[in-house]
C-alpha cells in the first residue's frame, strides 16, 4: 500500500498537469473532431499502461475507446468515464484550466469529467509500476464513451457488453458537492413535443391562424404540473423554441421535455400522462407530435452488489483516515446502465460543484485523494470480493 501511495504523492504535479491538458481542450459532444483528439491523448496514455485499446466509431458523435488489460485471475473490474462535455468548441480558449488561491481548479469538463479520468489513469499507473499483485492477476476493461452528455445513444451497447463480462463496475463521474459517492441514480429521458399550426398575419387576419405557440403553451403548463416532488417525479420543459415574426401566428413550435422518476413504474405512468396532454388540442386547427424515451433507466437504491463496493471504499478510505459517504442523486449517468447488469459505485471521481456551468470547478487536493482511494480500493476489491457461486447469464 505504502509503495502506490509514494509514487502517486511524486506524480502530483504532474498528474495536474495532464488533467489541464485534458480541460484545455475541449470535446463538446456535437463536435467530433474535438472529442477524438481528446480521445487520442486517452488512447496513448491507456496504451501505455499496457492496454489493448480500440475505436468504436459511430456516426454521430466522437469515438468510444474500449481497453483491455488482462489478468492470470478470474476477476474482472470494468471503469467507465465520459470525456465529452456540454462546451463548445472555443470554450476552453475563453477560460483555460487555472487554479486560484483557494485550491479549486477551473475550466470547461474540469469536474464533469475529466478530473475523474485523470484519478483513474493515475490509479493504475501506480499499480502498474508498482507491479501489484493487484495488477498482475485482475482483468481490467475500461470504457471511455463521446456521447455521454447526451444520454449515451451510441454507447450504452458498448458499456453493457463490457459490463456483463465483468464481476463489478466503477464509474468516474465527479463526487457530490460534499464528497459523497453515488449509490443511487433516478431513471431519465429526454422528450421532444413538435406542435404544427396555420400561419397567418397576426393583424389582418388572426382568425385564419392556428397558433403552434399558443397551443404548446398551454401543454407545457400542464407537463410541468406533473412534477411530484414526494414521489421523486420530476417533468421539466427546458427548451422552446417556435414561430419566425412576432406579426405572423406561428404555425410551428417545439419544446424539449426532461422526465426523472426512481422507478420504471413511475417513469411509465409520467409518461402515460404526458401522451395523454400533447395528444388534447388547446387551439383549434393545431396537431402535436410527441416521442422520446427513458434512455437512462432507474437504478434504485440498496442493491446488495452496490452496498458490498461501498463496504471495501469504507476500508479503502478507512487507510487513509477518508469518511466514505454515499448518496442517491436525481442526475442519471452510465451507472444507471450498469448497476442492472453488475455491482457498480459512482462519484469516484473528485470533489467540486457547478458541473454545465462557467463556474465548475474541482478541489484540487481531492483529485489526488481520490486516486489514492480508487487505487486502495481496486487492490483491495481484488482481494475480498467474492465472486458469485454461479456465472451470471
Amino acid at each position: 500500500m505504502r509503495d502506490l501511495l509514494d509514487r502517486l504523492d511524486g506524480w502530483r504535479d504532474e498528474q495536474v498537469e495532464f488533467l489541464a491538458r485534458l480541460v484545455n481542450h475541449d470535446s463538446g459532444t456535437d463536435d467530433v473532431l474535438d472529442v477524438n483528439r481528446v480521445g487520442t491523448i486517452l488512447a496513448e496514455r491507456l496504451e501505455r499502461l499496457g492496454f489493448a485499446v480500440r475505436r468504436v466509431v459511430n456516426d454521430r458523435f466522437g469515438d468510444h475507446l474500449v481497453g483491455d488489460k488482462p489478468g492470470t485471475g478470474p476477476k474482472r473490474f470494468l471503469f467507465v468515464g465520459h470525456y465529452d462535455t456540454v462546451f463548445p468548441s472555443g470554450t476552453a480558449k475563453c477560460r483555460p484550466f487555472r487554479i486560484d488561491d483557494q485550491g479549486r481548479a477551473w475550466g470547461p469538463g474540469v469536474y464533469d469529467m475529466k478530473g475523474g479520468l485523470a484519478a483513474l489513469l493515475y490509479a493504475l499507473r501506480a499499480h502498474q509500476e508498482a507491479r501489484t499483485r493487484t495488477w498482475a492477476e485482475t482483468s481490467v476493461s475500461v470504457v471511455f464513451n463521446a456521447d455521454e452528455e447526451r444520454l449515451s445513444p451510441t454507447s450504452r451497447e458498448v458499456i453493457g457488453a463490457e459490463a456483463r463480462r465483468s464481476h463489478s463496475v466503477g464509474i468516474l463521474e465527479p463526487a457530490r458537492p460534499g464528497g459523497e459517492y453515488v449509490m443511487a441514480r433516478k431513471g431519465a429521458g429526454t422528450f421532444y413535443l413538435e406542435v404544427t399550426g396555420t400561419a397567418a398575419h397576426a393583424g389582418l387576419q388572426p382568425e385564419l391562424g392556428a397558433s403552434a405557440i399558443w397551443d404548446l403553451a398551454q401543454k407545457v403548463a400542464a407537463l410541468h404540473a406533473l412534477t411530484d416532488l414526494e414521489r421523486g417525479v420530476t417533468v421539466n420543459v427546458g427548451t422552446v423554441r417556435g414561430g419566425e415574426r412576432p406579426n405572423v401566428v406561428a404555425d410551428r413550435a417545439v419544446a424539449e421535455i426532461d422526465l426523472r422518476a426512481w422507478t420504471r413504474a413511475d417513469a411509465d405512468a409520467a409518461i402515460a400522462a404526458m401522451e395523454k396532454i400533447c395528444a388534447r388540442p388547446h387551439v383549434p386547427g393545431t396537431r402535436a407530435r410527441f416521442r422520446g424515451e427513458v434512455s437512462f433507466p432507474p437504478w434504485p437504491p440498496g442493491l446488495p452488489g452496490t452496498e458490498r463496493l461501498l463496504e471495501i471504499m469504507r476500508a479503502a478510505g478507512g487507510d487513509l483516515g477518508v469518511e466514505v459517504r454515499a448518496i442517491k442523486t436525481g442526475g442519471g449517468s452510465d451507472g444507471n446502465h450498469t448497476s442492472a447488469l453488475a455491482p457498480t459505485l459512482d462519484g469516484m471521481g473528485p470533489k467540486g460543484n457547478r458541473a454545465h456551468s462557467a463556474e465548475e470547478f474541482i478541489e484540487v487536493a481531492t483529485l489526488l485523494e481520490r486516486t489514492k482511494m480508487l487505487a486502495l480500493f481496486l487492490d483491495r476489491w481484488a482481494a475480498e470480493f467474492e465472486l458469485p457461486s454461479r456465472p451470471r447469464s
